[in-house]
């Protein structure tokens, strides 16, 4: 009779652990969802106050490398022949001296699934001061032809681009 009344014992002990298990997480839970907005404001003035990293980026040849790599990453993995096709233009005519170097630094400023337009719009003010009309051009003839590097443009890149060709080439 005293181990059934331990064994009781000890499965209301665990019952109540998990309720209040249960309920620590959900208001973890609701926390979290209360306070979205407020995180979100937060992030927005730390990166209005010192800038985001593409903000920083000063060297056209590497806001052009990054642009090629987010257009391909916007949908789906980077493959082989875009990597190529990026790094052919790398070596020429953006006469990248560290190809490997620039690759790799690029890369870390582009995010998987990200919206194209979001990178491009902060790059943009950079471009248009650094680069005349016909090295806009380029600029814009090279993301299309990334775009094609492994089964043509999709819908979504041929907007991207067209985007960034109107607001670019505007005078």
């Amino acid at each position: 009779m005293i181990r059934f009344i331990g064994l009781l014992a000890l499965l209301g002990a665990l019952l109540v652990w998990a309720s209040r298990a249960y309920n620590a997480a959900k208001d973890v839970r609701d926390i979290h969802r209360d306070t979205k907005g407020l995180r979100r404001r937060v992030r927005g003035g730390i990166a209005r106050m010192i800038g985001t990293p593409l903000a920083r980026v000063t060297d056209p040849r590497l806001a052009a490398v990054v642009l090629m790599i987010q257009l391909v990453r916007t949908g789906s993995p980077v493959t082989a022949a875009e990597k190529t096709k990026i790094l052919e233009f790398m070596a020429e005519p953006l006469r990248v001296a560290d190809v490997a170097g620039v690759f790799e630094q690029a890369w870390a400023y582009t995010t998987p699934r990200t919206f194209f337009s979001s990178v491009s719009d902060e790059l943009l003010p950079m471009l248009r001061e650094r680069l005349d009309i016909a090295a806009r051009g380029e600029l814009v003839a090279m993301l299309g032809a990334v775009a094609n590097a492994y089964s043509g443009a999709s819908d979504l890149q041929l907007e991207a681009i067209a985007r960034l060709k109107t607001r670019l080439l505007r005078a």
